[in-house]
């Protein structure tokens, strides 16, 4: 398995919605350890059960400093919650987990996202066949709309982009393990 750094592709619904682009990365895995080339909802699935612990950690801490500066937070607070909302997910426009609501699908892709005060992001899924590979590809775009946005994503850029990279190699194990 590989996982390499590419290209937005402008054909992606994520470039097409995303309007005007401060930062973008896609990093992609290819793999032929999985029996079918897995569905966009699964990438998702399999993309929040592929959270290290120390990640989780500093998500709980960006959860709780969010919240002092009125920020979009999480509706789920407990693992029970976290992993119901995981278990139910079918993948429809307007179906969340933690603050990745489905704003558009297709074939290939789930485009995910939340527009807030300081930035607006999106996160998509993605999924095809290339020379008898699976390809899973997570495409990031964010939007910076103010200081806050811009202190708040000088820390937060170097932490997405090391675990990203990390939670796409841990989701193969579980896409190969699928359990839902």
């Amino acid at each position: 398995m590989d996982v390499i750094e590419v290209e937005l592709n402008k054909g992606y619904l994520i470039s097409k919605q995303s309007g005007a682009i401060d930062y973008s990365d896609v990093f992609q895995m290819k793999t032929k350890s999985l029996n079918e080339i897995p569905e966009p909802k699964d990438c998702m699935i399999a993309f929040f059960k592929s959270f290290p612990p120390f990640l989780i950690k500093l998500l709980l801490l960006r959860e709780k400093i969010a919240r002092i500066f009125g920020l979009k937070t999480a509706s789920e607070t407990s693992q029970a919650e976290r992993e119901k909302t995981l278990n139910e997910f079918e993948g429809k426009v307007g179906d969340s987990i933690a603050i990745f609501e489905v704003i558009g699908k297709d074939h290939m892709e789930l485009l995910t996202g939340q527009k807030d005060k300081h930035l607006d992001f999106k996160l998509s899924f993605i999924s095809y066949e290339k020379d008898n590979h699976a390809i899973v590809e997570l495409a990031t775009t964010v939007n910076i709309h103010n200081i806050l946005g811009r202190f708040y994503f000088f820390f937060v850029k170097p932490i997405h982009r090391l675990y990203m990279k990390r939670i796409l190699r841990r989701m193969e194990k579980e896409l190969i393990n699928k359990s839902w």
